[in-house]
């Protein structure tokens, strides 16, 4: 067994399946052909009663019982497989009764094969006129019952033996393979603890333990001069983790700052105004913010160009830049045209100033000029809230009010600011 390829193994593992498959569907199979047997009884059984019920109900309307009896004793003679029939009036009196041998406790059991039943109707009138019972013989049903049982557990029993003879089978070949395994995971270059010996399989098996004892051959050569190598790469490695701390620290810069304007982007206008607003829920201080949008912005891209526009945005940049009084006044850039401006304890109509003195330095400023290209005054929009946080406010409601604002002087004809009060 261990000259045999692994795949023709394989290929008898499937065969064995597919056996204990086709066991499984001789099971279903067998099912089926006992519900048939069932359907075709309950049939035969119903069409009996069906066809014997108007002969019975058109005697007893007429009152030929006589006849009545020398028909049902030919139905009885007729179909061997009858035990009982009972024939009882409307008044509970048995007209006619036929009973080939006492029944049994399973032949009283009610069901379409044992048993069957029809209230009987006067054919003219409709009304009932009796009931017929009939019980009938099951011996047929149990024989291919037992036959059916004996097979079928005949084949689940070959089937499982094949299923254990398999499984051992592959136990076995794999049982080699685990103790291979276990090597591999227990293998330590550095102590070289791989003890197994090449084997003497010419299967695939005995190919990959043979290929893994070479790889481990290979990778104890190399071990002492990944050693060296190791040395001098930790001496490389720890003059480029000083080069790459320094680089880390002008990243952190770039990332917190907007690379066109060089003002704070809208990453370190989040950190900012987490701190701002823990210190100013510490100390009840009021916190105000400007949301400041330029004018038609969108015809000096369109009209100009963007380079154009760029340099807009420096030169607005600059101007709020230096219009900020205090140090702790912060400036972002909040994307696109759009800045924000964030006041630590100051109220609403000292930010309102603040815009006033921003619009008075764009107009200072007048036509905004690139090269060759004149552009007319630049105007800006404000949109101004504060509030003093609390526990359950959070700053980005601030910035949404401030937003609603800004809106709202666009809306109702730009170069304006709205101020919003948030309601704690």
């Amino acid at each position: 067994m261990r000259g045999i390829s692994i795949e023709l193994k394989m290929i008898i593992g499937a065969i064995l399946f597919a056996m204990f498959l086709v066991g499984y569907e001789r099971f279903q199979f067998s099912e089926n052909i006992v519900q048939q047997f069932l359907e075709s009884k309950k049939s035969k059984n119903k069409l009996l009663i069906d066809t014997i019920s108007p002969v019975i109900g058109l005697n007893i309307s007429l009152g030929l019982n006589d006849a009545n009896t020398e028909y049902l004793n030919q139905i009885v003679k007729q179909n061997s497989d009858l035990l009982n029939f009972d024939l009882i009036d409307s008044n509970g009196f048995t007209i006619f009764h036929f009973e080939k041998n006492p029944l049994s406790e399973s032949q009283k059991i009610v069901d379409g094969i044992r048993y069957a039943s029809q209230i009987i109707k006067d054919p003219v009138t409709g009304e009932s006129v009796g009931t017929v019972h009939l019980y009938f013989d099951d011996h047929e049903y149990q024989a291919m019952m037992q036959k059916n049982r004996e097979i079928t557990l005949k084949i689940f029993g070959i089937s499982f033996v094949m299923l254990m003879i398999f499984i051992l089978f592959v136990k076995k070949e794999f049982k080699f393979l685990k103790k291979l395994s276990e090597h591999v995971l227990q293998y330590d270059p550095q102590i070289n603890n791989f003890t197994l010996q090449k084997s003497d399989r010419t299967d695939e098996v005995g190919v990959i333990h043979n290929a893994i004892i070479s790889m481990v051959d290979k990778i104890n050569g190399y071990a002492t001069l990944l050693d060296d190598l190791n040395h001098s790469l930790a001496i490389k490695v720890e003059e480029r983790t000083q080069e790459l701390q320094e680089a880390n620290l002008q990243l952190k810069e770039l990332s917190l700052t907007d690379s066109l304007t060089h003002l704070s982007n809208r990453r370190s206008l989040a950190i900012h105004l987490q701190e701002i607003w823990e210190l100013a829920k510490r100390h009840r201080s009021i916190v105000s913010i400007i949301m400041c949008d330029i004018d038609h912005f969108k015809q000096v891209n369109d009209k100009y160009g963007h380079i154009v526009g760029d340099t807009v945005l420096k030169d607005i940049a600059n101007i709020l830049q230096v219009s900020l009084k205090r140090k702790s006044d912060f400036l972002a850039r909040y994307g696109g045209e759009e800045f924000m401006i964030v006041l630590y304890e100051v109220d609403i109509h000292a930010a309102e100033e603040l815009c006033i003195s921003i619009q008075k330095n764009l107009k200072n400023i007048g036509k905004f000029e690139y090269k060759e290209v004149k552009l007319n005054p630049i105007t800006m929009s404000f949109g101004i809230s504060s509030t003093v946080p609390d526990e359950a406010s959070e700053y980005n409601d601030l910035i949404k009010l401030a937003d609603t604002a800004l809106y709202q002087a666009k809306k109702s004809g730009r170069n304006r600011f709205i101020s919003m009060n948030q309601k704690n």
